[in-house]
C-alpha cells in the first residue's frame, strides 16, 4: 500500500529525535568554511556579505548566530533559510540523513493515483535527461550539439552542471530509447516529450517533440528535470521550443537556473534577471551564480513571488532591442507590485549579457552593474527617448504616467528623491510634482491606499531591532505603536530568560513575582510562553524568535550567582513597572490582544483601570 509523509502533523518526539541526532557543525560545514575557536566554530556568514567572520556555531547548544546580521537558530532554521525549505522539508532531509523513521499515513485512491503519476513524471523526465545528456557528451550523433556549445564558450563542466543535452535529427530517437526501458509512447506524449500523428486518439502513431536541437534541462531546486527548452541548429522554425504545460509543469511558476541560483541570490544579496538560457549559463560561469531567466515567456506574478522568497532586490538585464525594453517595462511593473526593489542595467555595445561578456569581459560588466538605473529612472528615460515632452501638458502627462510607480515606493526619502528627479528633469517645482502625485494617490481605491510597512530590517545593534530607548515601530497603519523599551529593561529580560533556560526550576518563582505577561520584547514573551507551556525550548518557531534564542544562548554571561541575579532582575522589572506610563501599558495590552493572549491583556486592562482611578 502506498503511503506518504504526514505533513500536517509531526509528533514532538520525532522532531526531538531528529534534532538530537543532528550535528549542526556537520550540516553547516557543507555551506560555510568553519574554523574552531575554543568551544565554538567561526566562519563568514552565508546570509550577508562580510570580510571578517562573525558567524558562530556552537555544537554544545546546537545553535548558530551571526553577530553581523543577527540571524540565528538551529539546524532546522539554517536549512529553512539557506535552502528555502519548509520546516517539514528540513525534517525530512535530516531524518533521511540520520536514519530517523518518519510517520506515514494511508493515501486515498485519488491521492495514490496523483502520487503515482508524479513519480512516473519524474522517472520519465530523468530518463529523457540522461538520454539527451549522454548523447551530447559521448555519442557521435551529439557532435553537432558539442560544436554548438563549444562555439558558445560552454565547457564540459558547465554542460554537466546544467545537464545540457542534444536531440538528434530523428523522428523516433527518444521514442525508441524509452520503449526499450518500458515507457510507452502515450506516456511520453502526456509528459510533453512526444506528439501524436494525425487526429489525437486515432492511432496514427507518435514522434519525438524535440529533434535536431540543443536542449536546456529546466531543473528544480533538487536538480531534477521538470521540462526542457530546445534551440534549433539551423534556420528552421520555431527557433526555440519549450516543453508544454502539463499537470506537473507550469512554465510561469519556475525560473531557469534556479537550481544553482537559489544559493547564489542569497550570497550576492540580489538576483540578476535575464531573458535567455545562454545568458544564465554565461553569467553563472563568469562568477554570477545569482542569474536566472523566465522560461521563454513574459515574466509572471508567480515568478516574481518566487524571487521575492529569496531577495528584495532584482537587477534586470534584458536585451537592448525594442522587444527587450518593452519586456523590461512590463516585468518591472510585476516585480514592483511584488514588493521588489528593481534596477535596470543597460549593456551598451551588445544585445544581451552573453554577447557582452564575450566581447568586453567581466570587468566591463561590473562597471555596467555599478551604473544601474532605478526602475523609475529607466521608465522615464525610455518614455522621453520615444516622445520628448515639449509642452506643459505633455510634462504633466509624464508625471501622471510615473505616479503609480512612485506611489508604490515605501521609503518617504526615496519617494521625495524621485519627485525631485522629475522636478529637475522637467523644469517644474517640487511642490507642483508632489501635488500631482498626491492627487493621483487620492484617486486610488481605499484598499490600495493602506500602506503596508515591511518588517524592520535587521541591523547589527540588537537594541535598535527591539525598539530600545525611544524608537517606535509600526508594522502596519492600523497597528498600535510598540511600547518604548529602555536598554536596562532589554538587558534584564535577556538575563531573566537565560537564567530560566539554564535552570527551568526558577520558573514558578518568576511567575509568582511577575506573572506571565510582563515581557516587553515580543520574542521574549514567545520564548517564555513556550518554556512555560512545554517545559523546554522551541525547536520550530518564526525566524525572529529563533534568532533571538540563538543570540541568548551564545551570549557570554556570568550567571554563576544565580539567586542574586534572579532577585536583582525581578526587582528591576518591578521597579520599571511602577514607573511605566499608561500609554505604554495600553500599547502592550494591544500587542497581547493581537497575539491572542487575552488573559495577559485583561490583567493589563485591570492595572490600567487602577492607575486611572489613582489619577496617574
Amino acid at each position: 500500500m502506498d503511503n506518504r509523509l504526514q505533513q500536517e502533523f509531526m509528533p514532538e518526539e520525532v522532531i526531538e529525535e531528529v534534532r538530537s541526532r543532528t550535528d549542526i557543525v556537520e550540516i553547516i560545514s557543507e555551506y560555510v568554511s568553519l574554523q574552531r575557536k575554543g568551544k565554538n566554530y567561526l566562519g563568514l556568514c552565508p546570509f550577508h556579505a562580510e570580510k571578517t567572520p562573525s558567524f558562530t556555531v556552537t555544537p554544545e547548544k546546537q545553535m548558530f548566530y551571526c553577530f553581523g546580521c543577527n540571524v540565528g537558530g538551529n539546524a532546522f532554521s539554517f536549512l529553512m533559510k539557506k535552502e528555502n525549505w519548509s520546516f517539514v522539508e528540513s525534517i525530512q532531509n535530516l531524518a533521511s540523513r540520520y536514519g530517523v523513521s518518519l510517520p506515514e499515513k494511508e493515501l486515498s485512491p485519488r491521492e495514490r493515483e496523483a502520487n503515482r503519476r508524479r513519480q512516473r513524471f519524474e522517472e520519465i523526465n530523468e530518463l529523457a535527461t540522461s538520454y539527451f545528456h549522454d548523447l551530447l557528451l559521448n555519442l557521435p550523433e551529439g557532435e553537432l550539439g558539442r560544436l554548438y556549445f563549444e562555439k558558445r564558450g560552454v565547457d564540459l563542466d558547465t554542460m554537466k552542471s546544467f545537464r545540457l543535452g542534444y536531440a538528434p535529427d530523428r523522428w523516433d530517437g527518444l521514442l525508441t530509447y524509452m520503449l526499450e526501458r518500458g515507457v510507452q509512447a502515450h506516456e511520453l506524449a502526456e509528459n510533453g516529450l512526444a506528439l501524436e500523428r494525425g487526429t489525437q486518439g486515432k492511432g496514427g502513431g507518435y514522434y519525438d517533440r524535440f529533434r535536431n536541437r540543443v536542449l536546456f534541462s529546466i531543473l528544480d531546486r533538487r536538480n531534477h528535470t521538470i521540462g526542457f527548452g530546445g534551440r534549433v541548429l539551423d534556420d528552421s522554425l520555431p527557433k526555440y521550443l519549450n516543453s508544454p504545460e502539463t499537470a506537473f509543469f507550469n512554465k510561469g511558476h519556475h525560473l531557469y537556473g534556479m537550481h544553482r541560483a537559489h544559493q547564489g541570490i542569497r550570497e550576492k544579496g540580489f538576483a540578476l534577471l535575464v531573458e535567455g538560457y545562454m545568458d544564465v549559463i554565461a553569467l553563472q560561469k563568469s562568477g554570477y551564480p545569482n542569474a536566472v531567466a523566465s522560461l521563454g515567456t513574459a515574466l509572471t506574478r508567480e515568478q516574481a513571488k518566487l524571487l521575492r522568497r529569496y531577495t528584495q532586490r532584482v537587477v534586470l538585464l534584458y536585451d537592448s532591442d525594442e522587444a527587450g525594453i518593452q519586456a523590461a517595462l512590463r516585468g518591472g511593473e510585476i516585480l514592483r507590485d511584488a514588493g521588489i526593489r528593481l534596477e535596470v542595467a543597460t549593456l551598451i555595445g551588445a544585445k544581451d549579457p552573453d554577447e557582452f561578456l564575450k566581447r568586453y569581459g567581466v570587468e566591463d560588466f561590473e562597471i555596467a552593474l555599478s551604473q544601474v538605473l532605478t526602475y523609475v529612472e529607466f521608465k522615464y528615460r525610455t518614455i522621453v527617448q520615444e516622445t520628448p515632452p515639449q509642452t506643459i501638458q505633455e510634462k504633466a502627462e509624464l508625471v501622471v504616467k510615473l505616479a503609480p510607480d512612485i506611489i508604490k515606493v515605501g521609503s518617504p526619502i526615496e519617494r521625495e528623491g524621485y519627485e525631485r528627479f522629475l522636478s529637475l528633469e522637467l523644469g517644474l517645482t517640487l511642490e507642483a510634482v508632489q501635488r500631482e502625485i498626491a492627487r493621483m494617490e487620492q484617486k486610488k481605491p481605499k484598499k490600495e491606499q493602506l500602506h503596508e510597512y515591511s518588517q524592520q530590517k535587521r541591523v547589527s545593534s540588537g537594541k535598535n531591532r527591539d525598539n530600545i530607548k525611544d524608537e517606535i515601530i509600526y508594522k502596519e497603519d492600523t497597528a498600535p505603536p510598540s511600547p518604548t523599551v529602555y536598554l536596562g529593561v532589554y538587558r534584564t529580560e535577556r538575563l531573566l530568560l537565560r537564567l530560566i533556560i539554564e535552570n527551568i526550576s526558577h520558573l514558578p518563582r518568576l511567575k509568582a513575582k511577575l506573572g506571565e505577561s510582563f515581557w516587553k520584547i515580543p520574542e521574549h514573551q514567545q520564548i517564555f510562553n513556550y518554556l512555560n507551556q512545554e517545559g523546554k525550548l522551541p525547536v520550530h518557531s518564526d525566524e525572529n524568535v529563533q534568532s533571538r534564542l540563538a543570540s541568548l544562548l551564545l551570549e557570554e554571561l556570568d550567571i554563576s550567582q544565580t539567586e542574586r541575579l534572579l532577585d536583582d532582575c525581578i526587582k528591576g522589572i518591578l521597579s520599571t513597572q511602577a514607573e511605566e506610563r499608561v500609554e505604554d501599558l495600553q500599547a502592550r495590552m494591544a500587542t497581547l490582544e493581537k497575539s491572542g493572549d487575552m488573559a495577559g491583556a485583561m490583567a493589563l486592562l485591570k492595572e490600567i483601570g487602577e492607575r486611572l482611578k489613582r489619577g496617574e
